[in-house]
């Protein structure tokens, strides 16, 4: 899922040479390989979407992965993995708080066993809607900081396409010297690891 639009990287361009039709395709290229890349860097999905995950039993909360929850289809516990002839657990059996995707057993401790606990839920973010769309019920917007983290990243990656991994150059009244910033400028990798989930 695109973490910017083209219409936000081209506000941020305002002031440099006017955008070809050409860099609308090369800037919508970006938008996608850099949203992968913050996507990997935070080790998690952020696209909204009915997800299937697996966690291992044995203690009172869960940590489901794809933030935050919207809400919670089932809960199975399978020490032995049969899943169909497993009941889904009552919804007052358990809470959860959808931002931090903690999930607590009101019972105690979860069916101890490696991968026992089988969630169905819904999490992430919604993607953007067409300019001027009514927000449909539900909807959680992508985080303002994120937006902006990838935007810049965009933007940044847009203007130095013609001297990827340029460290400096040398002129007859003097040199300049630009330092490789990695995969990341600073300031968004700082933004990007806010939304970071551990692995696991």
């Amino acid at each position: 899922m695109d973490l910017t639009t083209l219409a936000r990287v081209k506000e941020l361009l305002q002031g440099d040479t006017a955008l070809s039709p050409e860099a609308d395709t090369l800037l919508s290229w970006l938008i996608t390989a850099v949203s992968k890349r913050a996507e990997a860097l935070c080790n998690r999905e952020f696209e909204k979407k009915e997800r299937l995950e697996f966690h291992d039993g044995g203690g009172k909360y869960l940590y489901l992965r794809a933030l935050p929850v919207a809400e919670i289809s089932s809960i199975k516990g399978s020490d032995t993995w049969d899943w169909a002839a497993a009941s889904p657990l009552s919804t007052t059996s358990y809470a959860f708080d959808g931002v931090t995707g903690m999930v607590l057993y009101r019972g105690g401790e979860w069916r101890y066993g490696e991968g026992a606990i089988r969630v169905t839920y819904t999490g992430g973010f919604d993607p953007f809607l067409e300019e001027g769309a009514e927000l449909p019920e539900g909807y959680t917007p992508i985080p303002e900081d994120l937006q902006q983290a990838v935007c810049t990243q965009v933007a940044y990656e847009y203007r130095r396409r013609n001297d990827p991994g340029l460290q400096a150059v040398a002129f007859p009244d003097g040199s300049i010297q630009k330092m490789d910033v990695g995969e990341f400028l600073g300031a968004v990798r700082n933004t990007l690891l806010r939304y970071r989930r551990r692995p696991g």
